[in-house]
This record gives C-alpha cells, sequence and structure tokens, in this order.
C-alpha cells in the first residue's frame, strides 16, 4: 500500500504548500489555486501504471496474448479482418508492435494516454484539486486504468467530447463518439450526454427527478431486461441476466450528491455549464442504480463518472445565499472522509486487482 500512501500524501503536501503561499491564507480550501497537484498526482499515477506488474490488473493477462498475436500480423488490415475485437484498439497495439514489441511498452503507451489526457482535464477544469483527486480515486474509472486498456482508452474521448457538448458541436460529438464506440462498443452510450446535458433542469424540479430516480430504481430489473436486447450480441450472449451484487454504496453515494446538487448550489448564480453538470449526475444515478443487478451497468456509466471528479467541486463554487458556511464545511467533510474510505476499503483483491499495488519486478 506504500505507492497509494504516497500517490495521496505527495500531491496534497504540494497542494498545501502552494495555499500556504498565498496572500489570504484565510481562504485555504475555498480558493483555486494552480492546481499543481493535480500534476503531480498523474505522474506519480503514470510511473505507478507504467512499472506495475501484470497482475496488478484483472484483465492484463488477456490483454497481453491479444497484443502478441497482433504484433505477429504483417499489416492493418489483417489485424482489422481477423478479430472482433474493436478495430482501433487492434490497430493501436498493431502500430506500438511496429516500434517496439513489447507488451510492457504498449502499457506504457496506454499509461501515457490515460493519465495525460486526464490530468490535463482536471487540471484544467477543476475547482479544488484535493477534492477532485479523492473523487478520482474513488470511482471506478481509475481502477478501470489498471486493467480495462480498451474501455480506458474509449473513456478518454469523453474529454474532447465533452468540450464538444460545451460548444453545441453536435455532428463533431457524434463523431467524436463513434471513435470512442470504435475503442470499447460501450461508448455509444455517450450520445445521451449531448441532450442531457442541454436539458433546463432547475431547482424546483428536484421533486420530479427525484421521483424519476427512484422509479427506474425500483423498476430496474424490468428496465434492463427490455432494454439488453437493443444492445450489441455479444451484451446479450455475455449479460443477459440478472442477477443481484448487492452493490449499493456507489449508488447510495450518487443519491447523497444529487440531494447536494439540488439543495446548496442557487440556480441564479449557476452556468450553463454547471447545470450540465449537475444533469449528468441525475443520469450518473439512474444508471449507477442498475449496478444492484448487474455489473454491466457499471461499465456503461463510466463514461459519465468520468467527469464526477470536476462536478462536485463545480456546484461547491455557487452555494445560495446563507449556504456558504455548508459548502465550505461540506468540502473538508468530503476530504477527509473520502482520503479515510480510500484506504480503508483498498483490500487485497480489490479495485480489480489493483490492490496490493505489485511491480513488474516483485
Amino acid at each position: 500500500m506504500l505507492p497509494y500512501y504516497f500517490l495521496i500524501i505527495v500531491p496534497f503536501f504540494i497542494e498545501a504548500v502552494e495555499m500556504m503561499l498565498q496572500s489570504n491564507q484565510k481562504l485555504i480550501f475555498n480558493k483555486r489555486t494552480s492546481n499543481c497537484s493535480i500534476i503531480v498526482f498523474f505522474v506519480i499515477l503514470f510511473a505507478m501504471l507504467s512499472l506495475r506488474s501484470i497482475s496488478c490488473g484483472i484483465d492484463l493477462v488477456n490483454y497481453q496474448y491479444t497484443f502478441g498475436w497482433i504484433a505477429k500480423l504483417n499489416n492493418i488490415s489483417d489485424c482489422i479482418e481477423n478479430t472482433t475485437v474493436e478495430p482501433l484498439y487492434v490497430i493501436l497495439n498493431w502500430l506500438v508492435a511496429q516500434i517496439y514489441c513489447d507488451f510492457r511498452w504498449f502499457m506504457v503507451v496506454v499509461a501515457f494516454l490515460c493519465t495525460g489526457i486526464t490530468g490535463w482535464f482536471y487540471w484544467r477544469e477543476s475547482k479544488c484539486a484535493p477534492l477532485t483527486i479523492l473523487l478520482f480515486v474513488l470511482n471506478p474509472c481509475f481502477f478501470m486504468f489498471y486493467s480495462g486498456l480498451r474501455q480506458a482508452l474509449a473513456m478518454l474521448l469523453v474529454v474532447p467530447a465533452y468540450y464538444m457538448v460545451l460548444r453545441k458541436k453536435l455532428i463533431p460529438f457524434i463523431l467524436m463518439v463513434f471513435i470512442a464506440y470504435f475503442f470499447h462498443s460501450s461508448a455509444l452510450i455517450m450520445l445521451f450526454l449531448y441532450p442531457i446535458f442541454h436539458t433546463p433542469l432547475r431547482s424546483k424540479h428536484f421533486v420530479f427527478v427525484l421521483s424519476l430516480v427512484g422509479v427506474f430504481f425500483l423498476f430496474k430489473s424490468q428496465i434492463f431486461t427490455n432494454v439488453l436486447p437493443f444492445l450489441a450480441d455479444k451484451y446479450v450472449e455475455h449479460y443477459g441476466y440478472v442477477t443481484e451484487t448487492n452493490s449499493y454504496a456507489m449508488w447510495a453515494l450518487f443519491l447523497l450528491f444529487l440531494l447536494y446538487a439540488f439543495i446548496v448550489p442557487d440556480d441564479a448564480k449557476m452556468t450553463p455549464k454547471q447545470n450540465g453538470l449537475r444533469n449528468t449526475l441525475v443520469v450518473m444515478t439512474m444508471i449507477q442504480g442498475f449496478a444492484s443487478i448487474h455489473t454491466i451497468a457499471m461499465r456503461f456509466n463510466l463514461y459519465f463518472i468520468m467527469l464526477l471528479p470536476i462536478i462536485i467541486p463545480e456546484l461547491l463554487m455557487v452555494p445560495k445565499k446563507g449556504n456558504e458556511d455548508i459548502a465550505r464545511i461540506s468540502k473538508w467533510i468530503m476530504i477527509c472522509f473520502f482520503c479515510f474510505f480510500f484506504f480503508y476499503k483498498a483490500e487485497p483483491g480489490g479495485g480489480l486487482n489493483a490492490f496490493p499495488y505489485k511491480a513488474f519486478w516483485e
């Protein structure tokens, strides 16, 4: 666990030093800094991902096998014709193999892309670096970087897709979603991000939103059974059943975030961007309800959860009059609680085998 302590403590130390150097120290953790701690965090994470053992990630053995046979093919057309794996992932494997035919080199390339793009995005958008870091390490996107290389690459395209949604560039957005689809077919769910983001929801709609979330949760089995046949055949073949996973903790957390997002912020202060992010949290909570009957729900929700580390800090910036102290204190509470919770839940074999961390030489 030592590398994970290093991953969290070093960026937080950098953040504390940076805030202490500010002229008005009374605004500590209430004022945005330069977010250097996020850069430090992702540099350390890049090193950890690059140097990890194949056993530190539940799917890496299969990805190593896939890389091995793709590397033996003569050209890109052979790669696409001889596999059912998404073509852009296959092409990336083949291109990397032409430079250096070693799976560890491929892991380094993927780690660089994952940490570079995600780190830049959070560095640019975060309004509270410590909270953003903790919301990232606690969500399944963090663990997917260790294990699910195909989906991790598809998830990265949420970043350009998000900016296209902000600028209302529908056609480029659709094209970006289809590029992500050719890394992992589950990325098609990103198409919902555009209409969701621009739906005019306000605090006065909270009862309706809560009722909708409740209906989706209560009738999740029936909805799941009826929606699955419209997905790709391989999902129906492998996931066409309902079972009890007892995965309620994250749904409950998202529900608490949702209550917070509609009660504490002031609609009059919120920008269209902040409204859109809150709308994304609504859909994120609805989808997460299905995780209690099937793990595939989490797979689809990852594309929205990528935005969670910027959603909560963003909403903390616009509290209603009289809620300023609530926003400030709750920020501190979340930072302390999530830091404790991350290490408390770091059990061996957990996080898709991300725990305990094991380097390749061990």
